[in-house]
């Protein structure tokens, strides 16, 4: 089990951080031979076998028989009990977890389309624990989402298809829209993400976590572009990039995940529906 950036070797440390580099780890970010390590909890030491395919224990987040205490196995102490123990790193970084690296512009663009294509490989190299700037990340592709939109609605106004008084891209009126973005957003990543969350834990995952759904969410803005342009086909793409993060950040099966999803978007569908209903019937 050695440091991604340095190799430094990270079995029984006291915290998750490497002593060397001082770079942050997640022990889920790692793979293990099965029988080879023990999971140790930090307060009373009580040790857990890993038991899944990654040779981690499962669920991801249990209480501790010995204490109590409420364990997340991404920060637990990992000591070895053979002489092959070793840990396979899974999780090499994406490209907006490495934006100081890369910059921003071309982290952003990267993850973007690597989101939008293969959404799967992405989450499986980012770990579950670290935020990662994933509000951000949100926040940017609203913008462009937003800029998108109104472009096209421009471009229609001036080719005689649109016909209405008002120029988005007055300076008035871009100032309120610009502004108004960042707030909509981050009120939608947690509405989607709580009611994601509700229904996680009713469908009997007690491990799920909240922050991890609201990222799930704000990463799944990868395609909100597509979701306002071409709104049927947008839609399903995104309810398939969020519920693959779902998926990897809540250590949950593909059907829970999907399902947790798509009711929320089913009942906000339905109630948009009525309101039409209403209006046009009333």
């Amino acid at each position: 089990m050695n440091c991604v950036g340095c190799q430094y070797l990270l079995w029984d440390l006291p915290e998750n951080r490497c002593p060397e580099c001082g770079d942050p780890f997640d022990v889920t970010d790692y793979a293990f031979g099965r029988d080879s390590v023990q999971f140790l909890c930090d307060r009373c030491g009580q040790t857990y076998e890993g038991g899944d395919s990654l040779g981690l224990p499962n669920p991801r987040r249990f209480e501790c028989v010995g204490c109590g205490h409420m364990l997340d196995v991404a920060k637990m102490r990992v000591r070895p009990i053979t002489e092959d123990a070793f840990g396979e790193p899974l999780n090499y970084g994406t490209p907006w977890a490495n934006r100081h690296q890369v910059g921003l512009v071309r982290a952003f663009l990267d993850s973007v389309a690597r989101l939008a294509i293969q959404p799967g490989e992405y989450f499986r190299l980012s770990s579950p624990t670290q935020n990662h700037g994933a509000l951000l990340f949100s926040v940017l592709c609203a913008y462009m989402a937003t800029v998108t939109l109104l472009a096209g609605i421009e471009l229609l106004q001036r080719a005689g298809v649109v016909n209405t008084s008002v120029s988005f891209f007055e300076p008035k009126v871009l100032f309120i829209i610009l502004t108004a973005v960042p707030f909509i957003q981050l009120v939608w990543n947690h509405l989607y993400g709580f009611f994601i969350h509700v229904i996680l834990w009713s469908l009997g995952l007690q491990s799920c976590d909240f922050e991890r759904s609201v990222r799930a969410v704000a990463f799944g803005n990868a395609v909100l572009p597509a979701l306002l342009i071409l709104p049927p086909i947008g839609l399903l793409w995104y309810i398939g990039v969020v519920s693959s993060g779902v998926e990897h950040f809540n250590a949950t099966t593909r059907s829970r995940a999907l399902l947790a999803t798509l009711i929320p978007v089913l009942l906000l569908v339905n109630l948009a529906l009525g309101g039409v209903f209403v209006v046009l019937y009333t």
